[in-house]
């Protein structure tokens, strides 16, 4: 295999002044991100499944994460089967008028059905496909390529760092190193959203109100219902708000030095081989995922016509609550937590930094009382490491709200310079936080 410059090695052994320097052209340069496959469940039984549909296709991707969509993004509910506890088919979901909250049981039922359904559609080998461009029209033609590896690790590396790349690690070895970092920390969601709108609610209520009204007259000869029910019917028109549950179900590709040894030795090519490309097709138990937890989220919003069409209401709660659900996914499981940079740090007008801004907030459940370690990465025999240099907290009343639409919501510009911290514990650390370190939050 042809010898491969990785900038980002080089770019991991800047010292903090340099990095300090290049922080404002690529303050991601030297450190990996998780990547994260989306995919929804749709619902082709429900009135608005269509719209649901067209909803998600349009959010916009994760900011804090590699974008690794595959050809497979939508799962068709009514093909899914052999769910247990399902009473209509397809996958356990909530019903308006009951308590609209899955059960444990109910979950992991759901998530068992998935897992299934997305090793039998060999999700993963199509995941491992995408890393590793797999191109081609025919197996005659198809080969592979490192081009995504080295773009999400090197960044746009400089000339200068990539020279000295050179003469750091490579060849194969240092691919592998950084193929199995990335590729450790690859994920699929898949969310599950059932909701209602605030018409449908007001005219359980008009229903349930006229008969009450009706009960009313009946015993007491009056017009009391009439004027419960008008009254009623007044207050529900008004809404013109959804009510969105949404369940997220988090997998992870399995992907450690044996499969990529496998790989490697038996499938990988960058020239045209119909022989190994055929034989990766052909397998079928390498690549599987592994199921890590669900989250939910109940969001509901109420506007008036004139702030808010419906499709945009429904847009705006729709990719809150799946952002919501990420966000207690992070505090759940530690790998899929995102790094995000420091971006700048403040100073006062003795030169002493007081505080350190970074492009991570309400999003991704930034709150008050969380900690973040602060990260400087290190090339250690060959490995890239990551060392504590401080813990941080958030500054209260300073953290960013960067949820979707949040801007328009509040009427607002907004502060776009991300949530201030301050350092949390031993002071004499705090000139060691330079831009271009990452903070993680920490338990």
């Amino acid at each position: 295999m042809k010898k491969y410059i990785l900038g980002m090695i080089a770019a991991a052994m800047l010292s903090g002044a340099a990095m300090a320097q290049e922080a404002e052209k690529k303050v991601l340069s030297q450190y990996y991100r998780n990547a994260l496959t989306n995919m929804m469940v749709y619902h082709p039984e429900d009135e608005f499944g269509y719209d649901v549909y067209l909803i998600f296709n349009e959010l916009p991707p994760q900011e804090r994460y590699d974008k690794h969509d595959i050809n497979l993004r939508v799962i068709d509910n009514s093909k899914i089967s052999g769910v247990a506890g399902s009473k209509n088919g397809g996958l356990n979901r909530q019903t308006y008028g009951a308590s609209m909250v899955l059960t444990d049981k109910e979950k992991q039922a759901n998530a068992d059905a998935l897992l299934d359904l997305l090793n039998r559609a060999e999700v993963g080998k199509r995941m491992v496909a995408k890393w590793f461009n797999l191109t081609g029209t025919t197996l005659q033609d198809a080969h592979f390529g490192t081009q995504i590896i080295e773009e999400r690790s090197g960044y746009n590396a400089s000339m200068q760092e990539a020279e000295m790349a050179r003469y750091t690690i490579e060849g194969a070895a240092a691919l592998q190193d950084v193929s199995t970092e990335l590729m450790n920390h690859s994920f699929v969601l898949v969310s599950d959203m059932t909701y209602i709108t605030a018409e449908d609610r007001g005219k359980t209520a008009k229903t349930t109100m006229q008969i009450f009204g009706a009960v009313l007259d009946a015993f007491g000869g009056g017009n009391a219902g009439q004027r419960m029910a008008e009254d009623v019917e007044d207050i529900a028109d008004s809404f013109t708000g959804f009510k969105v549950f949404t369940h997220s179900y988090l997998f992870q590709l399995v992907w450690n030095e044996d499969i990529a040894n496998h790989f490697y030795q038996y499938y990988y090519t960058d020239t045209p081989n119909p022989e190994k490309i055929r034989a990766f097709l052909e397998d079928q138990d390498s690549y599987k995922l592994i199921y890590l937890g669900t989250e939910s989220a109940k969001y509901e919003k109420t506007k008036l016509v004139s702030k808010y069409n419906r499709e945009d209401l429904l847009q705006m709660i729709t990719a809150r609550s799946i952002d919501n659900n990420i966000a207690k996914l992070q505090k759940r499981f530690e790998a899929f937590r995102v790094k995000a940079p420091v971006t700048q740090v403040e100073y006062d007008k003795n030169g002493r930094p007081t505080g350190y801004r970074a492009q991570i907030g309400t999003k991704e459940g930034v709150e008050d009382n969380m900690k973040f370690e602060v990260l400087e990465c290190r090339l250690v025999r060959g490995k890239i490491e990551y060392r504590r240099v401080a813990v941080i907290k958030p500054v209260r009343n300073k953290i960013w709200d960067n949820r979707f639409n949040a801007m328009l919501e509040n009427d607002s510009d907004g502060d776009q310079s991300g949530t201030l911290f301050r350092i949390d514990g031993d002071k004499t650390k705090a000139a060691n936080v330079l831009p271009g370190m990452v903070i993680r939050q920490i338990d």
